[in-house]
């Protein structure tokens, strides 16, 4: 009985450590945070958590807008890299936010609680932004592109020789 309690306990932490939300973004319950969806109205004051990819980086008098294209979250918090977003939304951070950190591409988690939809531009394009008011952030390290360098399959080198320190030279 008490090798079964413990090996339950060791599963338990084995399991909850492969996807964890860093610490500044946990929220219990977290079936009660709000799931993104563009320009939400009545939801006003509820938690949650959304990640993306920093598009822009507005400085006010007390506050911050970063403008964030929304991309869904893994498990561990980090925004999953898709070729798709459903839309943008507004991060408002109280205070300075330097646009140096907060580049545009980096990736970022937000939690917080939603605000009034307001109206605004891309461009020229009109556009009805999801803002979220934001309580916790986590800017995750920049991702680092892999070269993938193509050999062609089909290309023989003929002084290219496996066995050569192996076999012998015959006249």
């Amino acid at each position: 009985m008490m090798k079964r309690t413990i090996m339950l306990g060791m599963m338990g932490l084995l399991l909850s450590a492969c996807s964890t939300v860093p610490k500044e973004l946990a929220y219990e319950p977290a079936d009660q945070l709000v799931a993104y969806q563009p320009a939400l109205q009545g939801m006003e004051g509820k938690p949650a958590r959304w990640s993306g990819v920093i598009s822009a980086v507005h400085n006010e008098q007390d506050q911050s807008v970063i403008e964030v294209v929304y991309l869904p979250l893994k498990a561990n918090g980090v925004p999953e890299q898709t070729e798709q977003s459903p839309g943008r939304f507004l991060a408002i951070m109280k205070g300075f936010v330097d646009p140096t950190l907060y580049a545009k591409g980096r990736s970022l988690t937000v939690l917080g609680t939603l605000a009034a939809p307001v109206d605004s531009q891309i461009g020229s394009h009109k556009y009805r932004f999801s803002v979220l008011k934001v309580t916790a952030s986590k800017l995750w390290p920049p991702v680092k592109e892999v070269e993938i360098r193509y050999m062609d399959p089909y290309f023989y080198d003929p002084f290219y020789d496996p066995f050569w320190p192996r076999h012998r030279f015959y006249r």
